[in-house]
């Protein structure tokens, strides 16, 4: 059949066209996949920002790695493998650091009485803190900072908007700051 352009043909053309460093297929690429990845990455982080992040990474190792790319397959299929593998990779070093947050927080400091004493004082000091302020400010802070959620994922499990999440976070930091609460 002559005259008809293949996804085959029209992937050997912008593939070819991107190791020779083209920005427009580059940008074509872009265009033609990018809701598909950011779908694919945002289905399992839950994060619009993570999910953008994400896709830029997929992008960019695209990018620097266009002279040596040798496909098989669709570009759509290696975009699609990078996403996933760029998403687990995501998701596990943001595991391994929520563990390390929650270990530094709940774990005890006793490695001599003056230390321990002065750790104890702490918690009392920020617990009282804390007292001053509604529960739910208290319930986002803690998420934010000692569960590792971000804005959007406390919004979520909280079923309200970022918006009042970024409210009350900054209400607990001026408490904590010494500054007037309205």
């Amino acid at each position: 059949m002559e005259g008809t352009f293949t996804q085959h043909d029209q992937d050997a053309y912008l593939l070819s066209a991107l190791r020779q460093g083209d920005p427009a297929a580059f940008k074509l690429i872009y265009n033609l996949h990018w809701i598909r990845l950011y779908n694919l990455a945002y289905y399992y982080v839950t994060s619009e920002q993570d999910a953008e992040d994400i896709v830029q990474d997929v992008f960019i190792s695209l990018w620097s790695r266009r002279e040596k790319l040798e496909l098989k397959g669709p570009i759509e299929n290696y975009l699609i493998r990078c996403a996933k593998y760029t998403t687990f990779f995501y998701l596990k070093i943001r595991q391994r650091n929520s563990t390390v947050v929650k270990k530094a927080t709940t774990s005890q400091v006793t490695y001599n009485t003056e230390e321990y004493i002065s750790y104890r004082d702490l918690q009392n000091y920020l617990t009282s803190l804390f007292e001053s302020v509604s529960r739910k400010t208290k319930e986002i802070f803690f998420m934010s900072r000692f569960d590792g959620l971000t804005y959007p994922e406390i919004a979520g499990k909280m079923g309200i908007s970022v918006k009042t999440v970024e409210y009350h976070i900054s209400q607990a930091l001026k408490m904590l700051t010494g500054k007037k609460m309205r």
